[in-house]
């Protein structure tokens, strides 16, 4: 299970998306990286964590930090 928060480039956080499972995680991405909000340039984090409270993918500035691209198997 994952929740997907989202920074705005003006500082407020929001829960995205909600315990989900890994397609609809995915789903969040897809539409977050690629779809109209990311034309628009407004966010500043995409940060997805799993149960355990772990990052599991952060994306800052249009560029992703975790995972390193050499982690990515």
């Amino acid at each position: 299970m994952y929740r997907v928060y989202i920074t705005f480039n003006t500082g407020p956080r929001h829960l995205d998306t909600d315990w989900c499972d890994e397609q609809t995680m995915l789903r969040s991405l897809g539409r977050l990286c690629y779809g109209p909000v990311s034309k628009m340039r407004i966010l500043k984090e995409i940060k997805v964590v799993d149960e355990g409270d772990c990052t599991v993918f952060l994306m800052q500035d249009d560029q992703v930090v975790h995972p390193k691209s050499e982690e990515v198997v």
